[in-house]
């Protein structure tokens, strides 16, 4: 694929020039078209740049899915200034540290649902001393309210924006979810994120016949890419969800035919396991893209064979990789879909290095996988420089994850490197643990780590979500005699009622093994 210098706002102009009557944007019982979101994000543009914000200014958006977040970020954009994505569950403390790892002078927000506190939130930074000066204003607004706006006369009609920033420049910052380290920001540019949901969408063979229906934060650097700037190009329709609820998903798939839906294993996983699964009709899906953390091959297959005909196909990325790095083409075979991230995307490199010997692993060896190309990162923003060493001044880009490549140049993840268990000098895999005890009971959700101790470094911990059940700790604990090493039996068997999780559906770690720690004192 030939790689484009151009911005996201340039995207967006020759999408609605192309097709203006065409619905852009469904967002609960309103239909915005793209000729309507042009004139709003114009307007909304002109508005933003009387109060003084310009190229390069840091604009945070700190809110659920809406169509105003999506108006809101096309209107900064539209401007040269850099969209900082924070998420809607930070609270105060946590938004603090985004504002001034940023920089940022305003901060949009939304409050519309009832657990919604970023009002209040709010009105703590404006009495901060650390971020009195921050600029905060409730932006979420109904579609005869944007619509009026348009209409409504302002002393900005006349105004002329400046023209579009430099596709090198940083279009965002986004955070990364921080349930394994602290917060850090990462920014990433218009050439990085345009190429590299183009290239998703060429991979895909998304077009103008397709309905993505988008349940995935726009905060996080999968929903935002893939969601907006993916459907943007392909010029689908997007229509879009406060947050993922299972039934809320089969509604909007099923009353709009939406052809596209991407996700986590967890939110799949979810749907295909729900009560009411077989009550609609999901038979319009035909493709999408399941990335974000692991997934068993019995799951994956589970999933695609319950989705009856859709093309499911995994994806290997992060945050700061914009976020792919690898996918699998459509016509890959199931069973290599189930267990493999499919091939490195087009201008980007891949090597698998060694940790012990710093040299890079042969075909078939185990290593952390560095990652080379456009699509890396501009660089990071965090209180902490220890946390920032991972891009390298050579430019390679050291993933933290563990994994391989085959003779075929397919992508196998393995797991984190900061999740390997180091017990009595023994490396030990977590996920091959987890992917052990699954196979004694289905449908349950593992989590396995390694717990400090005196002498032999590391205990491991096994988490399970679900009531106390003696009689699975039994067996699960024979089965693992009978199939793994002693050493890889866990030494603490946990059942979870609940496991906390990140707005996407990860299972929040940093959180889940500080109260099972706390439980095991």
């Amino acid at each position: 694929m030939q790689l484009v210098k151009t911005t996201i706002y340039e995207c967006l102009a020759r999408r609605i020039a192309k097709e203006p009557d065409k619905l852009f944007l469904k967002y609960g019982d309103s239909g915005f078209t793209g000729s309507e979101i042009g004139n709003i994000v114009d307007k909304v543009a002109k508005l933003l740049y009387t109060d003084g914000v310009r190229a390069g200014d840091k604009i945070g958006i700190y809110g659920v899915n809406s169509a105003s977040w999506v108006i809101l970020f096309f209107a900064i954009q539209r401007l040269g200034a850099v969209s900082v994505l924070v998420n809607s569950y930070f609270k105060e403390g946590e938004v603090v540290d985004c504002i001034l790892m940023s920089d940022m002078k305003y901060l949009l927000y939304t409050d519309i649902q009832e657990d919604d506190d970023h009002g209040e939130v709010a009105k703590k930074l404006s009495i901060n001393e650390k971020t009195k000066n921050v600029k905060c204003f409730d932006i979420e607004g109904t579609y005869d309210y944007w619509k009026n706006l348009v209409i409504r006369k302002t002393e900005c009609e006349s105004l002329e924006l400046p023209p579009q920033p430099d596709p090198m420049d940083t279009a965002c910052i986004l955070f990364t979810s921080g349930t394994t380290n602290m917060c850090k920001g990462v920014k990433l540019s218009h050439f990085s994120l345009i190429n590299n949901a183009m290239q998703m969408v060429n991979i895909m063979g998304w077009n103008e016949s397709d309905v993505m229906c988008v349940t995935v934060p726009l905060f996080h650097c999968f929903g935002m890419t893939v969601g907006i700037i993916g459907s943007m190009i392909a010029g689908s329709s997007i229509v879009l969800l406060q947050k993922y609820h299972s039934i809320s998903v089969f509604e909007a798939i099923q009353n709009n035919k939406c052809t596209i839906l991407n996700g986590v294993p967890s939110m799949f996983l979810a749907m295909v396991r729900n009560d009411r699964f077989k009550d609609f009709d999901l038979s319009s899906l035909r493709s999408g893209i399941i990335a974000g953390s692991p997934i068993l091959k019995e799951e994956y297959l589970s999933v695609c064979e319950q989705l009856k005909g859709i093309k499911l196909q995994p994806s290997y990325g992060l945050t700061e990789t914009s976020p792919c790095v690898a996918m699998c083409d459509l016509d890959v075979s199931l069973e290599k879909k189930a267990v493999s991230a499919g091939k490195i995307i087009e201008n980007v490199s891949v090597k698998i290095i060694d940790n012990d010997t710093g040299l890079e692993c042969k075909a078939g060896e185990s290593g952390e996988i560095f990652v080379k190309g456009y699509n890396v990162t501009q660089g990071y923003l965090s209180t902490d420089p220890v946390l920032c060493d991972a891009l390298r001044p050579d430019g390679w880009f050291m993933t933290g994850d563990i994994g391989y490549l085959d003779e075929d140049g397919y992508l196998y993840i393995v797991g984190r490197r900061k999740n390997l268990i180091i017990r009595g000098g023994e490396n030990i895999s977590p996920t091959e643990i987890e992917r052990y005890i699954k196979q004694v009971k289905k449908d349950i959700e593992v989590f396995v780590y390694g717990m400090k101790t005196d002498v032999l470094q590391e205990e491991i911990v096994a988490c399970i979500e679900c009531e106390e059940d003696e009689n699975l700790e039994k067996e699960i604990r024979e089965y693992l005699k009978e199939n793994i090493s002693k050493y890889k039996i866990p030494r603490f068997i946990v059942f979870v009622k609940e496991f906390p999780r990140s707005p996407t559906g990860k299972i929040d770690e940093k959180n889940l093994k500080k109260s099972v720690n706390e439980m095991l004192k």
